[in-house]
């Protein structure tokens, strides 16, 4: 079995949450994309694992989350070791028995669990730091386990908790600025030269996936008119499919389609150019000095390095949106202690909330038996206080009551280093709650 090391790095600095909370998962650092392929559920089969691991007794609430990069399973437990084998069966060994090696998988308990969900929805655990789409894909499996029905109060208030402390680092920070991804670098290059994608128009010479990534990039962020040019049929049902709306030209007419656009992608198989400065010299002459972005995805470049030349045309290759990503990713790592403060604040928040659970039967038993007295009393004595006077009466000593027990119940519910359970056996002893009373 996988060693119980925290991922979201460092031990935690809260108290224990006690014994019920329990993750377990496989990511992209404990397996290889081949064996998370394996064990990725759809929305389906999530739906379909929450309801067997709440068919398990041993099992008391359930939230499954599950993308590209990750498996992860969480279950508050009423038995521990019996739970955790419940999730790695029906998650895991069943399907893939490999995961059983040394290594492939990772259990966390209590604090350390719910750190890493926390760290997961701030983008600290992704494949790449701050990734924008995790904290998402957490809410929408957050909803998929309460309108089945796995959530209960403490899992609920985890993921309340996470989704906040998500928000917070998106927020405050710039965990998640600047493209790291050459789809989006591709958008934030556009953004420097038009102050904004919306609107423009774009030719995307090729139809493999790495010009559909960067296709997809610019569609999501609002590109007007988006156009492809591929050589041959092979690949038009796909890009119909995927575009709709969006014309494929004929690769020959590149040029006149090119005259037309503001962003030119580029990312084709050719060995050479496809791209001349002689010709793209003759479209900038028709566009009266508009400006024209080039990026070359190419390898080998898809774009003659003299088009770098030519007035009005600003172009980028593989070199330059690494040095992009490069920097961006730099940028985002500097925020990464101001994250992990965020997820220390709200881990402390959760973690004196769930303290505070421990607290309440206690509390409501101290709140039953105060109130057992007062009305023994307040009835002994009702035949000595006239009739217009006995509501408030009653109304007084409730409230008397209620004041007396704030403070203790205050301190009960505390978390932390101001509560533990010997606070609450001494409360029980103290006021004699759960003996039998004369």
């Amino acid at each position: 079995m996988a060693s119980s090391d925290n991922p979201a790095g460092g031990a935690p600095t809260t108290a224990d949450l006690g014994p019920t909370l329990l993750a377990v998962g496989i990511d992209h650092r404990s397996a290889p994309l081949e064996l998370r392929e394996r064990v990725a559920l759809s929305r389906e089969e999530c739906e379909g694992l929450l309801l067997r691991l709440m068919a398990r007794p041993e099992v008391a609430e359930a939230y499954v989350l599950s993308t590209c990069n990750r498996t992860e399973v969480y279950v508050r437990a009423r038995e521990q070791e019996a739970a955790l084998r419940a999730a790695l069966e029906l998650t895991f060994t069943t399907r893939v028995p490999e995961v059983e090696h040394e290594g492939r998988f990772w259990v966390l308990h209590d604090a350390e669990a719910a750190r890493h969900l926390l760290a997961v929805a701030c983008g600290l655990e992704s494949m790449v730091l701050g990734e924008p789409e995790i904290l998402g894909q957490v809410k929408r499996s957050a909803e998929l386990a309460e309108r089945v029905g796995t959530f209960g109060t403490v899992i609920k208030r985890l993921l309340r908790s996470a989704l906040q402390a998500g928000r917070r680092a998106r927020a405050e920070t710039e965990i998640g600025e600047g493209a790291v991804s050459l789809g989006y670098s591709v958008v934030e290059l556009a953004r420097q030269i038009f102050a904004g994608v919306e609107g423009r128009s774009c030719l995307v010479l090729g139809g493999g996936e790495t010009a559909t990534m960067a296709a997809r990039s610019l569609a999501e962020k609002g590109v007007r008119d988006l156009r492809f040019a591929v050589r041959g049929t092979h690949r038009h049902q796909a890009l119909q499919e995927e575009f709709p709306g969006s014309p494929i030209t004929s690769f020959q007419d590149r040029y006149a389609t090119i005259s037309e656009c503001d962003l030119l992608i580029a990312s084709t198989s050719a060995d050479e150019p496809v791209v001349e400065a002689g010709e793209l010299r003759q479209v900038m002459r028709q566009r009266r000095a508009r400006p024209l972005l080039v990026v070359d995805l190419g390898v080998p470049r898809n774009v003659a390095p003299q088009v770098r030349r030519l007035e009005n045309v600003f172009l980028h290759d593989l070199d330059s949106l690494e040095h992009l990503i490069a920097r961006n990713l730099e940028r985002r790592r500097l925020h990464v202690p101001q994250v992990e403060t965020i997820v220390g604040e709200e881990l402390r928040q959760f973690d004196a909330w769930y303290q505070g659970l421990e607290a309440e039967p206690l509390i409501a038993e101290l709140q039953r038996r105060a109130e057992r007295i007062r009305r023994d009393e307040v009835d002994g004595a009702r035949s000595r206080f006239p009739a217009e006077v006995q509501d408030e009466l009653d109304r007084l000593t409730r409230a008397l009551v209620r004041k007396i027990l704030h403070h203790p119940s205050t301190r009960l519910r505390a978390g932390g280093a101001e509560r533990d359970l010997a606070h609450l056996e001494l409360a029980r002893d103290l006021f004699q709650l759960g003996e039998d009373e004369d």
